[in-house]
């Protein structure tokens, strides 16, 4: 992802999608109610080799100038899940927003589990 400021004519800064997960990935695990991310393909290979990989559970799209976010996760019972799915998405898009200062399209919550 290009993030390029209008007053600035230094260049431009180009933000790694591994940067956006572990952005998003911080502000899902800080919302009430998120038990946890569900561990993709990705990060469990990395992880079994002795690397530590943030990004987990969270999937980032980037094409055409447009910042898509998928969020896989676990839930507590105790919550309602549609507040908490609008606390993740409102959460995850605001980090994303005043530490890149770029604009979230779309931020996706994909509930797997609800566990006690």
């Amino acid at each position: 992802m290009n993030i390029q400021s209008e007053n600035s004519s230094y260049g431009i800064i180009d933000i790694s999608p591994e940067v956006i997960e572990v952005i998003a990935n911080i502000a899902v695990t800080e919302t009430k109610g998120v038990k946890g991310l569900l561990n993709n393909f990705a990060s469990g290979n990395l992880e079994k080799i002795g690397k530590k990989y943030r990004g987990r559970g969270v999937k980032v799209d980037t094409r055409e100038d447009s910042l898509k976010l998928s969020i896989y996760v676990t839930l507590d019972t105790d919550n309602n899940v549609h507040k908490v799915a609008e606390s993740i998405q409102k959460n995850v898009s605001h980090a994303i927003r005043t530490m890149l200062d770029a604009k979230v399209d779309e931020v996706n919550v994909h509930i797997v589990n609800i566990v006690k």
